[in-house]
């Protein structure tokens, strides 16, 4: 009882200190520490001021601003609030941002400031996906680069609305789906030391989301694990991810739905969908097929009450979805970068990857705009 008094103590006591903040004024010159972002008719991106404040930054969306430039921006500094229902500045606080400047002019001082080794990993995704858009069309391309490297932020808003009621938008969400396919590439490729690293380097290029981190940190003691001939055990290697992922940020846990899902459903993974299985084994394991469906209806399970608070609805069409989309996602991400490649060198050469990658992508689409669009496929709380 003691230790759990002291824990929940210490607990408090880390959320104060982070919640602690001394309001300052903002000044309106900076660098930029995160990578632009378009949304919608926007480009935003978080400045790091002169007075060391941060400050979430919308501006014009061809804005050409980038990671580690000085500017100077222009317009009314305003604090967050909240946006139907929803505490927009507690949900900025937990990354230490406490104002916000909309329709900013947005000046570029310099250019090369910021970490190097986070500009350059920037640069060079950015270099990837330049790429996939000139081999593959629209939407394909944004999806491909969704999956890959750039999250959902890649897709437009009406493609990630029928995902959404698809049930299938977690395919675009940096998991542990997407970590662990790219993990075993590199292993295969590099070995465990240069698969540590490389993890180590998608996470930064990412942008270090929270399920990207607690995926990598999971992945990443597997690997160690397995390195030095020690058993793994999945739930240590979770309650170890968000224990560290918690003490170095405690407000994740309250404000951050993805760390909360993403956990979920890793518990979801590793307790209840055994439990599903056992019941499925009429399905035949052709195509992946019994373990798509016990995953998917585990991973339901576990993240729907949390889901329906969130959201307050839920995809009636998620299973079948998900048994259409999930066993083809490994198969276009490694044909989708393998083209992505060899186009680097001659796009004549990467045609026969890149129609495959294309046709696949344009089956996932199919079925998230048709699925998404029946007038059942979501029921409302």
């Amino acid at each position: 009882m003691s230790i759990v008094l002291i824990s929940f103590g210490l607990g408090i006591l880390r959320y104060d200190i982070k919640d602690f903040h001394e309001e300052v004024t903002p000044v309106s010159s900076g660098v930029v520490i995160t990578e632009p972002e378009q949304k919608e008719n926007t480009t935003r991106f978080v400045m790091l001021g002169d007075n060391y404040e941060k400050v979430l930054v919308s501006t014009d969306l061809y804005s050409k601003v980038s990671y580690g430039d000085r500017v100077e921006i222009e317009g009314k500094f305003s604090k967050p609030g909240i946006i139907e229902d929803f505490d927009y500045a507690a949900y900025l606080s937990k990354d230490d941002i406490y104002f916000v400047m909309n329709f900013a002019e947005v000046e570029i001082i310099s250019s090369g400031h910021g970490n190097a080794v986070k500009r350059n990993l920037l640069s060079l995704k950015q270099s990837i996906v330049n790429k996939m858009r000139n081999i593959f069309a629209e939407p394909e391309s944004s999806l491909l680069a969704g999956l890959i490297l750039a999250g959902k932020s890649a897709l437009p808003k009406d493609v990630l609305e029928e995902f959404r009621r698809a049930g299938i938008i977690h395919i675009v969400v940096l998991s542990g789906y997407n970590i662990t396919i790219i993990a075993d590439f590199l292993k295969k490729i590099f070995g465990n030391t240069g698969s540590i690293i490389g993890i180590l380097l998608f996470v930064v290029m990412t942008g270090g989301e929270a399920t990207v981190v607690r995926a990598a940190i999971m992945v990443l003691v597997v690997i160690m694990a397995k390195s030095f001939h020690r058993p793994y055990s999945a739930p240590r290697a979770l309650l170890s991810a968000g224990f560290l992922m918690v003490l170095h940020n405690p407000k994740i846990l309250v404000f951050d739905a993805s760390f909360q899902l993403s956990f979920l459903a890793t518990c979801g993974l590793i307790y209840v969908v055994p439990k599903v299985a056992k019941h499925l084994q009429w399905i035949t394991e052709r195509f992946k097929a019994r373990e798509i469906m016990a995953t998917t209806i585990g991973t339901q399970i576990t993240v729907l009450p949390l889901l329906i608070y969130l959201t307050r609805e839920v995809s009636i069409v998620s299973l079948p979805a998900n048994i259409l989309v999930l066993f083809f996602i490994p198969h276009v991400m490694f044909a989708g970068f393998f083209a992505t490649l060899i186009a680097y060198v001659s796009p004549i050469l990467a045609l026969p990857l890149t129609y495959l990658a294309h046709l696949i992508l344009s089956w996932i689409l199919f079925i998230g705009h048709f699925l998404g669009n029946l007038p059942f496929a979501t029921t409302s709380f």
